[in-house]
């Protein structure tokens, strides 16, 4: 079945009423996708949500309900392939982040929103735009790994977990179709994602061997 045929069901868990309205205002503007968004403001609600409906996408405030940890909702889950985000309303510190799937923070745009969605979910408004554009998000991932950064590093400069990098280059080499550090480096360097300069030249050279 075509992504854009199924329901995607996001839940939104703040307690915060004009935070809670800002993002699920955000969600209905999606074009992309059928998405169901569902509201939550207590943890017993969530958790009976969650263990009784296949949610694809968790965006919650880390210190719902007084602390609520990721894994928690994972074992919880009706969906082992759950995504969660943190709503960012100060800045959370770095060990928290590498808990979840990604991060919303309250002044992100709506175009920062839906990419970060899009991304986490593998939406996308039509096959073409699939093959040919990537995310911002998966364009920041293609810089740093034609620099040399690991998985690890990714996810440490990023902010996001080993797991979503991971899923994020699956999704790039999909899109682009190209499996090769090569191929990787040529299309960054081309598309104008990295400077030539940027890319040290001996990796280069072993890349081009």
């Amino acid at each position: 079945m075509a992504n854009q045929m199924k329901t995607f069901k996001i839940i939104v868990a703040e307690t915060a009423p004009i935070i809670l309205f800002g993002l699920m205002s955000s969600l209905k503007k999606f074009k992309e996708g059928n998405i169901s968004g569902i509201e939550v403001d207590s943890k017993e609600l969530l958790f009976e949500t969650i263990s009784s409906e296949e949610i694809d996408l968790l965006i919650v405030n880390p210190t719902f309900g007084g602390l609520l940890h990721p894994d928690e909702v994972r074992k919880s889950s009706l969906n082992p392939d759950i995504k969660i985000f943190a709503i960012e309303i100060s800045k959370l510190n770095k060990a928290t982040l590498s808990l979840y799937d990604d991060h919303i923070h309250v002044t992100d745009l709506l175009n920062e929103i839906r990419e970060k969605v899009n991304s986490a979910l593998n939406l996308r408004e039509t096959e073409i735009e699939e093959k040919e554009s990537l995310s911002q998000r998966e364009k920041e991932i293609v810089s740093l790994v034609v620099k040399g950064l690991t998985n690890q590093e990714i996810a440490d400069k990023l902010f996001l977990s080993v797991h979503t990098v991971m899923t994020h280059r699956r999704n790039i080499a999909r899109k682009l179709q190209i499996h090769s550090a090569t191929g990787l480096t040529i299309y960054a360097i081309v598309n104008k994602i990295v400077d030539l300069s940027e890319i040290k030249l001996n990796e280069l050279r072993n890349n081009l061997d």
